[in-house]
């Protein structure tokens, strides 16, 4: 069927946007996302030893690898389905380290129960690696010169190129004093994440042979979607995704900047982040032309149905042509219909900022949305693992 409407970019983020009932209501409420859980809640209970609802609803449970890995994979593409219900249906994906197998799933490259079995083995060799080191974001003007002083510390690697002037690097506790160091010397400004590990760094390779045994029990088809590839930035090929790609990825930098200019070039102009939070809006709209639409993932300050309907409208305003027929039937709201008020004022936003150093998980993820207007500093990516 020939294209109509605007080209659309599925955005998948990886681990760290999600939070207690993210899914819960509209599990509650949608009958295709429902049904799309329900469907591999037994794969996933013979997975983990839980039901999906559990991690979705419970802080605790998601602080475990096994647990939440798998549950982020679920709960995409879960939405992705949602999506397509509707006729919302991508002509590009790209997904950030976790958040790629999702988009690879949704490309055609495995179905979702083989991707559930690839993730929870995934989750599973994160848990058997002792946590150690830790990440930040920087936000710095000079990319070379940041290469070169994470080069010249042995224990330390960039993470993540995620929008321009925003870099994460990962390392050992020593390096990252190091670095941190010299990062302020120059004026950069650092924000420190809480994560259990120093991901997409050498620090996580004791991961990698399991998470490679895993996927080579898993036969990868040539995407029938286009995929931008975490590895190189580049559109996937037929040859690319494999056993041995899965395991160079866990450990090299997340290349999302070029990915996603690789949809922006190809014709996308309406981004829709399949998943919880809006970290990668955030990161798309810095390096966008301002034309974009942009549309952020499920939020803790949000019902989530609220934010499936919004966005069906501004779909339609966009121009894409929805299938409200095919949805089953839209969401409710009877969980609240008007979102929450943004958290902070622009004073309060400028004084966490200014004592980054203490920020929280939760305050990171509610400062997005005024970052996002105001750009200041303009660097939380949370989207790590």
């Amino acid at each position: 069927m020939a294209e109509t409407g605007p080209r659309i970019g599925f955005m998948f983020p990886g681990q760290s946007s999600e939070y207690a009932g993210m899914g819960v209501g509209l599990h509650r409420e949608h009958p295709v996302f429902r049904a799309a859980i329900d469907r591999r809640a037994d794969a996933f209970r013979r997975l983990t030893g839980v039901g999906p609802l559990e991690v979705f609803a419970d802080t605790a449970a998601q602080t475990r690898a096994e647990l939440l890995q798998p549950a982020v994979f679920l709960l995409q593409v879960a939405l992705a389905e949602l999506w397509a219900s509707y006729g919302v249906t991508p002509a590009a994906v790209i997904g950030h380290s976790l958040g790629e197998y999702a988009a690879a799933c949704v490309a055609g490259v495995f179905d979702a129960e083989e991707g559930l079995e690839l993730v929870s083995a995934r989750g599973r060799s994160f848990a058997a690696v002792p946590g150690a080191g830790r990440m930040v974001v920087v936000s710095c003007p000079d990319l070379a010169e940041l290469e070169r002083l994470v080069a010249a510390q042995e224990d330390a690697a960039v993470a993540a190129y995620n929008a321009p002037q925003r870099v994460t690097v990962s390392g050992t506790d020593a390096a990252m004093r190091a670095l941190e160091g010299a990062f302020e010397q120059r004026g950069w400004l650092t924000i420190p994440l809480a994560t259990t590990h120093a991901f997409h760094s050498a620090l996580v390779a004791p991961a990698v042979p399991a998470l490679v045994a895993a996927a080579g029990r898993v036969a990868h088809r040539p995407p029938a979607v286009p995929l931008a590839l975490n590895l190189t930035g580049a559109w996937a090929t037929g040859g690319d995704l494999g056993a041995e790609y899965w395991g160079r990825q866990l450990t090299s930098p997340v290349r999302f900047l070029p990915g996603l200019r690789r949809l922006l070039d190809g014709g996308c102009t309406v981004f829709l982040e399949v998943g919880p939070g809006r970290t990668l809006t955030a990161a798309g709209r810095a390096q966008a032309g301002g034309d974009e639409v942009w549309l952020p993932g499920l939020s803790a300050r949000n019902p989530d149905p609220v934010t499936v309907l919004e966005h069906l409208d501004r779909l339609e305003r966009a121009g894409v042509r929805i299938d409200r027929a095919g949805g089953s039937a839209p969401p409710t709201v009877s969980e609240a219909s008007a979102p929450a008020a943004d958290p902070f004022s622009p004073e309060e936003a400028e004084r966490l900022l200014a004592s980054f150093h203490a920020l929280t998980q939760d305050q990171i993820e509610a400062l997005l949305p005024w970052l996002a207007v105001h750009d200041a500093a303009g660097s939380t990516e949370r989207t790590i693992s």
